[in-house]
This record gives C-alpha cells, sequence and structure tokens, in this order.
C-alpha cells in the first residue's frame, strides 16, 4: 500500500509542476502585452528564463528583447540578468562561444553598475561553462569567486547554486566524497528556500555519488525523492536520466523487473527528445539484465543496437566527415597549387617585362650621353625626355610591386578557407560528446588544433604584414573595454594553453576603457599571448595586470617561461630582423607577431618593451591611451 501512494505521488507531482509552468508562461504573456514599456525588461527576462529548457531559441528572442527596454530605461539589474538569461540559452544550445561572449559582457556590466548579486551568477555561468568545457580548474576558481559574494550577501539560492557546481566539478574529477558534501549542502539550502525544482537535481546527483560508491540503497532513496519532485515536461531529460541511473541500481541490487521497467520507461522519453547517449545506456542496462536471466538472444540483439549507436552512426559519421573534410581540403590544395603556378607565371613575365624595359632604358640613356656630346643644342631637350622616361618606369615599376603584393594577399585569402574549414571541423569534433569520453581520440584532435591555430596566426600575421607594408590598414581608433579584448582572446587560446596545461588569469576587477583599434589590439594581445605560450612549460602559469599610469593603461603580460637575455630582448623588435625561436614543444615562429605588435601599439600612440632574465620568464608591457569618457 505505501508502495502504491509512492508510486502515485511520483507521477502526479511532475504533472502538477508543469500546469503550474505553464499557467506561469500564460501570466507572463498577459502581463507582456498590458505592461508599460519600462515595466517590460523584467518580464521578458522572467520568458527567457521560465522557456531557456523547452524553447531556448525563443528564450534568446525574449532576452534580446530585454536588452533593449533595458537600456533604453537604464534599468542596470534587468541589463545584466538578460545577459545571462542568453547565455544559458547558448549554452543549451551548445553555442559555447557566443554563451562565453554573452556571460563575460553581463559579468563586466554587473561590475560597473555594481549589481553584486548579478556579479555572483555570472562567476556561476562562466563556471558552469567551464564544467562543460572540461576546465574544471578555471571552473572551480570562478564558482569560489561567487561563493564569496553569495556569502556577503547571505543569498542561499546563489550559495546552493555554487555548491552544487563544485560538486559537479568534484564529481568530474572523481573526488566523489567532497563532491558528496558539497551536493548535501546544496539540498540543504534549497530544502531551506523550498526550491523544489533545484531539489531534483540535488537529489539525483547525491544518488550518483552513492552508487559510484556501491550504496545502492541509499542511490535507491535518493533516486526516488529526485522522481517525487522533477517536473517531467519541462526537464525531461533529467526525468530520463533519473530513470536511467534508477534501473542501473535496480540492476545492481538484482531486481530485474523494476530495473527493466524503468530501462524501458527512460528510453521512450529518451527516443521523444532524441537524447542519444541515455538510448545507448538503457539499451546496456536491458542487455545486462538478459544476460543475468539467460536470454541470450535477446541480449544479443540490445548488444548489436549498442553497437549500432557506439560504432556504426558515430564512426559512419565521423568517416564521413572526414572523407569529405580531406576530398575538400585536397581539391582546394590542388586549385591552389594550379592557381599558384598561374600567378608564378605572371610574375615572370612581369618581371621579363621590367628586364627589357631596364634594357631598352640603359639603351636610351647611352643615346641620349652620345647626343650631348654631339648636339650642345638640345642636350636639355634630351634631359626633359629622359626625366620623363624615368618617372614613367619608376611608375611601372611602383605597379609590378603592387601587382605582386596583390598576389601575394590573394593567395593568403585563398588558404584562409581551407584552414578555417579545418578549424570548424576539429571544433565540431572536440565538442563531440563521444570524443570528449575518449581520451587518445581528445588529446589528438587537441593536437590538431595547436597545430592548425599556429598555421592560421601565421597566415593572419602575414596578412597584415603585407597590408601594412602597402599602407591598406585603416586606423580607427574607438572608446573599447580592453577587459573585453583581453578576455575575449583568453577564451580564443583555453584550449592550447590546457593542452600544456597552462594556467591563464586576468588579475583585475575593474573595467579599463582605451581609445584604441579594436582590431590592431585584438592582434597585438593574441600575439603576445601565443608568444607567452609558445615559450612557456607544461604546469606554468601566464598572468595579465592592467595599471594607469596617468593618461595611459599599462599592460604587462608575464609568464613563467624560459626567458630570454637582453640582446634577445632587442633583437625580438628589430623592424630589420624577423627573429625567432623554438618554443618548448618546438612550436614553429615567423617572427611577425611581435614586429607587428610594435607597429600597431605605435601606431595607436603607445609603447611596447620586454623585460626578461634567461629560465626567469619574461613580461611584455606596452601602453595605451585611456578613454576620454
Amino acid at each position: 500500500m505505501k508502495k502504491n501512494i509512492l508510486l502515485l505521488l511520483v507521477f502526479l507531482i511532475p504533472i502538477y509542476t508543469f500546469s503550474i509552468s505553464n499557467t506561469l508562461v500564460d501570466s507572463l504573456y498577459k502581463q507582456l502585452i498590458n505592461a508599460h514599456d519600462s515595466s517590460k525588461a523584467g518580464i521578458l527576462n522572467e520568458l527567457s528564463w521560465e522557456l531557456r529548457n523547452s524553447e531556448p531559441q525563443k528564450s534568446i528572442e525574449y532576452g534580446l528583447e530585454a536588452v533593449k527596454f533595458a537600456e533604453q530605461f537604464d534599468d542596470y539589474e534587468n541589463l545584466v540578468k538578460a545577459h545571462s538569461f542568453i547565455g544559458v540559452a547558448y549554452r543549451i544550445i551548445g553555442n559555447y562561444s557566443e554563451s562565453m561572449d554573452y556571460y563575460f559582457k553581463g559579468l563586466e556590466l554587473a561590475k560597473k553598475y555594481k549589481v553584486s548579486e548579478q556579479e555572483g551568477f555570472a562567476y556561476i555561468n562562466i563556471g558552469n561553462l567551464h564544467i562543460y568545457q572540461g576546465y574544471y580548474y578555471n571552473a572551480i576558481e570562478n564558482l569560489n569567486k561567487a561563493k564569496v559574494i553569495a556569502e556577503e550577501l547571505d543569498h542561499k539560492g546563489m550559495l546552493a547554486y555554487v555548491h552544487l557546481n563544485l560538486g559537479r566539478a568534484q564529481m568530474l574529477r572523481e573526488e566523489n566524497y567532497e563532491a558528496l558534501e558539497h551536493f548535501q549542502e546544496a539540498l540543504k539550502l534549497r530544502t531551506e528556500i523550498d526550491q523544489i525544482s533545484g531539489q531534483a537535481v540535488c537529489y539525483k546527483y547525491i544518488a550518483d555519488i552513492h552508487f559510484e560508491l556501491g550504496n545502492s540503497e541509499k542511490a535507491l532513496i535518493n533516486y526516488q525523492k529526485s522522481l517525487e519532485v522533477v517536473n517531467t515536461e519541462m526537464d525531461k531529460d533529467l526525468y530520463a536520466n533519473i530513470l536511467t541511473m534508477l534501473s542501473k541500481t535496480y540492476l545492481a541490487d538484482g531486481k530485474f523487473d523494476f530495473a527493466e521497467a524503468n530501462a524501458k520507461k527512460s528510453m521512450r522519453i529518451a527516443k521523444e527528445i532524441g537524447a542519444k547517449l541515455i538510448i545507448r545506456d538503457n539499451f546496456q542496462v536491458l542487455s545486462d539484465i538478459d544476460i543475468k536471466r539467460q536470454q541470450y538472444k535477446s541480449a544479443s540483439m540490445y548488444l548489436e543496437k549498442i553497437i549500432h549507436y557506439n560504432d556504426t552512426l558515430f564512426n559512419q559519421t565521423l568517416s564521413e566527415k572526414m572523407f569529405d573534410l580531406e576530398y575538400r581540403i585536397e581539391k582546394q590544395r590542388k586549385q591552389a597549387e594550379i592557381d599558384l603556378l598561374n600567378k608564378d607565371k605572371k610574375i615572370r613575365e612581369l618581371e621579363l617585362r621590367r628586364a627589357r624595359t631596364y634594357n631598352t632604358a640603359l639603351l636610351t640613356i647611352l643615346g641620349l650621353i652620345t647626343s650631348i656630346f654631339i648636339y650642345v643644342l638640345i642636350s636639355l631637350k634630351q634631359r626633359r625626355s629622359q626625366n620623363k622616361l624615368l618617372q614613367k618606369q619608376k611608375k611601372e615599376l611602383d605597379n609590378i610591386n603592387k601587382t605582386k603584393d596583390k598576389m601575394f594577399l590573394i593567395i593568403g585569402h585563398d588558404l584562409r578557407g581551407p584552414i578555417g574549414n579545418l578549424k570548424s571541423l576539429i571544433e565540431m569534433l572536440l565538442e563531440d560528446e563521444d570524443i570528449t569520453k575518449d581520451k587518445n581520440l581528445l588529446e589528438t584532435f587537441s593536437i590538431f588544433m595547436k597545430s592548425v591555430q599556429s598555421v592560421s596566426d601565421l597566415l593572419e600575421n602575414l596578412l597584415l604584414w603585407a597590408k601594412s607594408q602597402r599602407n591598406e590598414i585603416i586606423f580607427k581608433p574607438e572608446n573599447i573595454s580592453l577587459n573585453t579584448v583581453v578576455n575575449r582572446n583568453l577564451q580564443l587560446f583555453r584550449t592550447i594553453a590546457d593542452h600544456k596545461s597552462i594556467s591563464l588569469k586576468l588579475n583585475t576587477k575593474n573595467n579599463y576603457d582605451v581609445y584604441a583599434d579594436k582590431n590592431m589590439l585584438m592582434t597585438v594581445i593574441r600575439n603576445i599571448i601565443s608568444n607567452s605560450i609558445k615559450y612557456t612549460s607544461r604546469e606554468g602559469d601566464i598572468e595579465i595586470n592592467i595599471e594607469k599610469e596617468g593618461s595611459y593603461y599599462k599592460i604587462a603580460i608575464q609568464d613563467s617561461g624560459i626567458g630570454f637575455d637582453e640582446e634577445t630582448a632587442q633583437k625580438i623588435f628589430d623592424s630589420k630582423n624577423f627573429y625567432t625561436t623554438a618554443g618548448t614543444n618546438n612550436e614553429a615562429g615567423s617572427g611577425l607577431g611581435l614586429l607587428l605588435s610594435k607597429e600597431f601599439v605605435e601606431l595607436n600612440g603607445g609603447k611596447i618593451w620586454a623585460e626578461s632574465q634567461p629560465g626567469e620568464g619574461a613580461t611584455f608591457y606596452f601602453t595605451l591611451p585611456a578613454s576620454d569618457i
């Protein structure tokens, strides 16, 4: 009787919470229609948050509308909230780049307008995204910042969220007992504030820990508690996950009927939402059950389906992508070779024409010299003709040089396509769950990404150098956030730094605005950080500090790398040479990056220099004028 009542509650409670959720969304729609423009930002934010899991694309649209109204009426709190909610929705649909941009922008706005509560949630969001990306050290660092803010504000909801994510990070690092303490603290806090939906997640993670530790009795109790409070319509992914883990626990206890019922129920939900990993796990449970029952025929059928999910679909998709990529790269490579040969032929023809012009000029000059001795009266006329001819030849030479530079740029732009395509595919593969679980594959694709990024950086520097030599770079200074540019570059190099276990850190709590060209500033910071990673050994550190010096900001990028002597410090900024050496992992370089950085910093009215000692790391300094706002 008691079990029947419990099962009835399991099915009734989620239906009740779903009806509440639908009622809430309908109510918010009605409020939005009748609301004054000044209060619409708050309502739009509530809609964005409520729809983040069920309809993330709509959540993004409502968040963007909230930003417009918040900016119009100087509603800073809702402005920060909107950026956070948009970031959450982008994270749910898997667009981590856009998600991180909105999180960092929200963090900057929270600091600027002193919205402490939203600053704490911004740190939590950044930490949560780092967990999804596998950067557990960075995740814990940001979560601890949020914890300090939550304790200062005595904000139990925020503190519960911090403990939940700290537990997730430590569970993924297999620190189970420490993770369990965080999950229990999160549950305690969410119970105190009566946050029902959050309790379901806590119970599920607590049960997962007990399952890993082999305590099936406690695992079953907590999975059942999670089922009692989970929203089965709004959180279908969580609901299916709980049922799968419940079936695994019953299987471990030898309760095959219960295990089978839960696995099949989870399977139906997972197929409805297209959760392939959950479907595969359920097939594994059903296979194990049939093996225990000695029903080997049906077990074999399930194993074939598991292989179908694990091998056939994934490997076929991967093979098709790799084959298509190899085909397109090979095709583009051959086309590039043909184009390069054609361009070389044209260049040789131009050089031959120029040689003929030189010969003609020499013959003409000799004729003129001879004529001077014979015809004194017409010497001035001949000299004027000679000057005109020389001007014409100079113009032709300039045109030939410009043509060569232009062809060089065309070649560079043609190479951008295949390199960009290769980077996009590797990034897509690195986000695939099956690859992230295979350490060998993950390491291999990480090495590919590092090599492709190196080639991409070299190509970008070559194109910028060619443009600068032809005076084609347009200088457009504006008031920009230095923090945003630095954080964007840190995210760009996060994967490469993690491959060498190098810590990247920006040491500042304030926002700094400078008056500079954004693209040039991106190039300067990108090249210096890339250079620091190149010459820093594994387990090293790279720190960025910013300080005010009069009407300028001084930026210092310090690494714990191999360093260099004073003679080298002078060579690396010498525009007459392209000085470079191999990195700690034999990374290649061209020497162009630092020369471009020097040119761009000076064009923005600043200075750049480096200080170092062999074996003691290096610090690169540059200054930029502060914004006049």
